[in-house]
């Protein structure tokens, strides 16, 4: 990689905690905020809120009150956090394979798989609705929990996803629409069960004000690291050889604990600005659609009857090979692209008991790859992108032997 592109390397991801965010973060603290009433005012009902959205989960299973090591039916090809959740509330992961279409829950596996399961989680991948009234008449009764850590302000027959099932969470974390650093929302509509989650809500500890103070600024360090230009001269090279050991990315671990003031004051602050935000990187979506010509991989489609918010842009190849070579060819072009879940079946069978059963899920965490769009890149960096995979793609046409790209040609 040159270094011009190595100075503007296009991170996967968007981590948008800036110096403003930081003092609208640290300014929750003196204010003690304890609520976010314009995301209230957005679902029309009142929150709960957590550190995390595994911790909601953990808290909507607890609540549920099913029998200990009840099976619950998730979806394979979706972040482990959610396995890990599921075993910490003592029941156990029921693994159900995904459509390859859309990347999400398949109902004909779920109908295959219903007998055996107390709950379902249903992940809304990328941003795009899963079939809710689908897997709701599927359920047949057992609680459906709404995983929505992608998809504020998507819509599944002009409803917001979220409220679409018998409790949903959402996820605030870096690299989502909002960047909080972290934090989460519990949306329920049964009075009984809201209850007993805000319980074991409460029940968690609280950040003291040093330690508020500490993560917000641990995350403004972080989020300065994976923005241009520290991203391609630090945060690549040095961030993702440190992660698997210094959990940078904190996608492992669980610690329960009530949601921060610090984050709560920037959730709220961001929500009057995320319909732009979400349009802007439609904008982007759109762009690239358009733009990019067919080739060796599948561009993500849309339904009719849903709307996506379009938080990942993904690219679904034939095979393995092809994905890293595009991934290799746009690294090397100076954009950085996410495997998503390239390893989930070998975690799910080491740790999870998955026993092998979701080919489907399995071909897409093997090919899938995530091109970025966020909003805060600029017009030129998409056509940048766009020009990048359409030239990946003609080298792929062209076969392995004049098409072969490493990093650094």
């Amino acid at each position: 990689m040159a270094l011009r592109d190595t100075i503007d390397l296009i991170p996967r991801n968007n981590w948008d905690y800036g110096v403003g965010a930081l003092a609208t973060a640290t300014s929750g603290i003196y204010r003690h905020v304890s609520q976010a009433p314009k995301f209230t005012s957005l679902f029309q009902q009142e929150s709960i809120w957590m550190n995390a959205g595994r911790t909601s989960l953990y808290a909507i299973l607890r609540g549920l009150e099913l029998p200990g090591g009840a099976e619950v039916g998730v979806p394979l090809f979706c972040c482990s956090v959610v396995f890990d959740a599921v075993c910490q509330a003592g029941l156990k992961p029921r693994f159900i394979d995904s459509n390859i279409g859309d990347y999400n829950l398949s109902v004909e596996d779920l109908h295959r798989n219903r007998a055996n399961l107390a709950a379902v989680v249903a992940v809304h991948m990328f941003g795009n609705p899963a079939d809710m009234d689908a897997i709701n008449a599927a359920a047949n009764g057992i609680p459906v929990i709404e995983d929505c850590a992608q998809s504020l302000l998507s819509t599944y027959k002009r409803r917001q996803t979220g409220l679409l099932s018998t409790v949903s969470f959402f996820s605030f974390r870096c690299g989502k629409y909002i960047s909080a650093g972290e934090g989460s929302a519990v949306i329920c509509k049964d009075p009984e069960l809201h209850r007993r989650i805000a319980r074991i809500a409460a029940s968690f500890d609280r950040r003291s004000a040093a330690g508020m103070f500490a993560d917000a600024l641990s995350t403004f360090v972080k989020a300065t690291l994976y923005n241009r230009p520290w991203y391609g001269l630090v945060g690549y090279p040095v961030g993702m050889r440190l992660d698997s050991r210094l959990n940078l990315t904190a996608k492992d671990g669980f610690e329960a604990g009530q949601i921060a003031a610090t984050q709560l004051a920037l959730i709220d602050e961001r929500i009057a600005r995320l319909q732009e935000k979400v349009e802007l990187q439609s904008q982007h979506a759109y762009m690239l659609l358009e733009a990019v010509k067919p080739g060796e991989f599948d561009l993500p489609a849309e339904s009719p009857d849903r709307s996506r918010n379009w938080f990942q842009f993904p690219l679904r190849f034939q095979t393995a090979e092809q994905r890293d070579l595009m991934a290799d060819h746009l690294l090397a072009r100076g954009i950085d692209t996410a495997k998503y879940l390239d390893g989930i079946a070998d975690e799910a069978r080491a740790h999870y008991g998955y026993r092998g059963d979701c080919p489907n899920a399995e071909r897409l965490s093997r090919t899938t790859l995530l091109v970025p769009i966020h909003y805060t890149l600029h017009r030129r960096d998409i056509e940048h992108i766009a020009s990048a995979i359409n030239e990946g793609s003609r080298i792929l046409s062209a076969g392995p032997r004049q098409g072969s790209v490493r990093v650094g040609t």
